[in-house]
């Protein structure tokens, strides 16, 4: 019996946490997206050329091209079935290092409301992590699902890598 609780508490730990990360989805319709300013480290040039323009905007100390597009129709409805797949994210191995890429700079932000507040997953491709922001919190996870695939159809004012 002892030997099953292990397993039974990490399963229900990695479920509890996939069931708290997107509840707030299941309460919203709308889902749009942030295209993410290029790396500040490795494409400097590129960001601080880029972070002049007046369609430019910060959230949680990080970068975004305005406006956020709206995901619709086809898009949409992969997007949120990406998001729902129960092995796309996990919480990271705390006795694992960090990845030593930098500082999390996302490539894209996805963007809801529920319950009158504003949400976001802020997904970064380099390290293959995410960010959620909600409730005034933010909880780092990794990465599993070929979100790069749907969010690019976003990509419109980046300038490409040089």
């Amino acid at each position: 019996m002892k030997s099953l609780l292990f397993p039974l508490t990490i399963v229900f730990l990695f479920a509890g946490c996939q069931e708290s990360v997107f509840q707030s989805l299941k309460k919203t319709d709308d889902l749009y997206v942030y295209e993410g300013l290029p790396h500040p480290g490795r494409e400097n040039p590129s960001f601080e050329k880029e972070r002049k323009r007046e369609d430019i905007r910060q959230i949680k100390g990080h970068w975004f091209y305005e406006p956020k597009v709206k995901a619709s129709g086809e898009i949409r409805d992969r997007l949120m079935n990406l998001l729902f797949v129960e092995h796309s994210f996990s919480v990271p191995d705390p006795k694992v290092p960090p990845k030593d890429c930098g500082p999390f700079h996302p490539d894209y932000a996805i963007a809801w409301s529920s319950d009158d507040e504003e949400n976001y997953l802020m997904i970064c491709y380099t390290c293959g992590e995410a960010k959620l922001i909600r409730e005034g919190k933010t909880v780092t996870y990794e990465v599993y699902s070929n979100l790069q695939e749907v969010l690019s159809e976003f990509q419109s004012k980046r300038p490409p890598k040089q």
